[in-house]
Parts: C-alpha cells; structure tokens; sequence
C-alpha cells in the first residue's frame, strides 16, 4: 500500500497524541494515497519512486522535428533514466532537462532517429527507470538514520536504527515514522510501524520493483519526501476521514425526500491534484 503522507503528519494535522487508532489512520492514509493515484490516472504511486520498463509507441506527434527527441506522454513523469531500447534494440540516449525533475524528454545521442516517415507500424521504445513526480528529485532523499544492525535476511519484516525517534535534517520528529517509504543501498522499504523504545521499524521489503537484499550495519538510511502539497492534502484528507468515520452528508431533493452520501475529497486536494495534471 502506497502512503502519501506519514502517520505522524496526519496526527500533527489533526493535533492527536493518542495511538488508540493509528491502525486505522494509517490505512485511511493509504485509502486517501489509492484514490490519489485513481485520479491520477496511474496504476503505480505516482508521487512516489518506481523502478519499471514502460512501452511507448514512437508516433510523429512525440518526436521533435530534429527526430532525435522523444517526448514522453503526459502521465508518466520520469526522474531518473536507466535504459532505452527501440525495437528491442539498445539505443545511446540522455535524459531532459537534465539537471531538474521530472524528466520530459529523451534524446538520442548516438545520431540516429527515432522515427522514419512511410513505415506502416510506429516504432517501439522500452524506457527503463524510475518513474513518479517530485519536482526535487535530487533533493528528495535526505539521509536520516543508519542500521543499527545489519539485516542478513531478505525476508526480515525489521529493521534496527540508531533513533527512531530523532530530529530529521530539518528539525522534525519523528525521523522515522509509520507510511514512510525509506532508502536501503538500492531496496525500498515501507515503513508500517516504529517503536521508540527499542529503534525497531517494522518494513515491508522490496517496494515499488526493488528486490529485497541484505545490508551492512550502519548502511545509510535515507527517507523519501513526498511532494509537500501532496503530503499536506493527504493528511487533512486523511483527518477529516477519521473525524467522520461512519458519518453522513445529507442532502434534501423536492418529491425525493433527503438523500445521504459519503463526503467526498477535500476541494483543496482536487485542486493540488488538478494543478499537477495540467502541468
């Protein structure tokens, strides 16, 4: 389950110091984080970072006139390239803009084209490497803890660290909370559950098409930020669903009588949302 904001911002938003019910506010965290990624249009988390190999077809209206710029569709917004095949065939190519995120566009740098007019079937390109949206990419992965033991297991379900329960670079505690999504070497872990007593973190191993793997002690552990309006809106919305668990808009219609209904999202989420589509 993919989570867009932690459990510790959504219980600052809401002001609760309670734990009675951080079982339930994680999974509506991640129930609000779904609904994110359906309006999105995106069957991966599209605020997050993805290791995948998506198939495009190389039609005249995404090459540039030069023919050796691919333009990525709208939708799948690139961070980092790792690979680039054409007809299955490994193809030299770099990334644009290459010094911000996303990435919109892929050149080729080997002088050849991507699309040759009079063919009967456009061309295909396999692109590898990690997609999602952050507009700091470079910037969204500060290291925050190291292990405090090493994990020789693949399938460990946790994690030993120094201090869960730390200030971040910026100031903040936790360091390390439930719904983070964290950096070991080159594995993603998600992070269900802490424990500020003894610095175990409870993971779900190999997240977002990374393999579970084994890690040194005191390997660095590095904490993903989330889009900052995107984590903001998650954890309000995820607030007022808790406030109105089992609770009931109503609505009163001539010769209907009065309909009830499910609150629907935050105006202010569909609008950050919004904002990032018509980017």
């Amino acid at each position: 389950m993919t989570y867009y904001c932690t459990l510790a911002d959504a219980k600052a938003t809401m002001r609760a110091d309670s734990t009675l019910d951080d079982a339930l506010l994680l999974s509506l965290i991640g129930q609000v984080s779904a609904r994110i990624d359906l309006l999105m249009s995106t069957n991966t988390p599209y605020f997050q970072p993805y290791t995948d190999a998506l198939e495009f077809e190389v039609v005249a209206q995404r090459v540039d006139s030069g023919r050796n710029a691919f333009i990525l569709p709208p939708g799948s917004p690139l961070l980092a390239l790792t690979s680039v095949l054409l007809n299955g065939a490994a193809v030299t190519a770099s990334a644009h803009p290459a010094t911000r995120s996303p990435i919109s566009m892929i050149r080729r740098t080997d002088g050849g084209s991507w699309y040759e007019n009079g063919t009967d079937d456009p061309p295909t390109v396999v692109i590898t490497g990690v997609w999602g949206y952050h507009r700091r990419y470079a910037q969204a992965w500060p290291v925050v803890e190291a292990l405090a033991a090493a994990v020789i297991s693949t399938t460990a379900t946790a994690i030993t660290v120094a201090d869960v329960d730390g200030s971040n670079p910026d100031g903040f505690t936790p360091r390390i909370s439930a719904g983070n999504l964290i950096g070991i070497d080159n594995e993603l872990l998600e992070v269900t559950a802490t424990n500020t007593v003894t610095n175990a973190v409870t993971v779900r191993r190999g997240m977002n098409g990374t393999t579970a793997a084994t890690h040194l002690i005191a390997a660095p552990v590095s904490v993903w930020q989330t889009d900052d309006n995107v984590r903001r809106v998650t954890a309000r919305q995820a607030g007022l669903l808790y406030a109105r668990r089992g609770a009931y808009e109503q609505q009163t219609i001539t010769d209907v009588g009065v309909i009830t209904y499910p609150a629907d999202l935050l105006s202010e989420l569909r609008g950050v949302l919004q904002g990032f589509q018509f980017a």
